[in-house]
């Protein structure tokens, strides 16, 4: 009379305290990714501020503008263009990922808790790694920018 599928029984053996271990430096992982990931792209908008200050030393200032290692150098103008795009999305990516956003937060179900953490981690996260992908291709330009400047000189 009883329809319901029988549930096979597992045996097992208790967790060993290096599984405990695991589990619970996991679960320190999990509680502390938010705060990383605020950090981390805080980092991104402080580094990328810091390197458009060298960018705009490198080629704004002093008492000529452009200078003259960039006046007629168009592929030192190009780079110098592509360094300052790419730091300023750098930027843009790292503010995007620390911007307070609104979430919705379900007080009757842990899935739906569990889906907008997921969802906030999604966010910063992708964010984030845009931010360090850029800041770290504006820091390629940067460098290349330098060289094409001394390889002219």
């Amino acid at each position: 009379m009883n329809d319901l599928p029988s549930i096979p029984v597992v045996s097992g053996s208790p967790m060993s305290e290096a599984d405990e271990r695991l589990i619970a430096l996991f679960d320190k992982l999990e509680e502390g990714q938010l705060e990383f990931l605020d950090q981390a792209a805080r980092r991104v908008i402080e580094l990328s501020t810091a390197m458009l200050a060298v960018l705009f030393g490198v080629t704004a200032f002093g008492k000529d503008f452009p200078p003259p290692y960039l006046a007629s150098n168009v592929l030192a103008k190009g780079l110098a263009l592509a360094t300052l795009g790419l730091y300023l999305l750098a930027l843009f990516a790292g503010v995007v990922a620390v911007q307070p956003r609104p979430y919705s937060r379900s007080h009757a179900g842990l899935d739906r808790l569990r889906l907008t953490l997921e969802k906030i981690v999604t966010h910063k996260r992708g964010w984030y790694c845009a931010g360090i992908w850029l800041f770290l291709g504006g820091s390629l330009a940067l460098a290349a920018l330098i060289v094409v400047i001394i390889l002219a000189a």
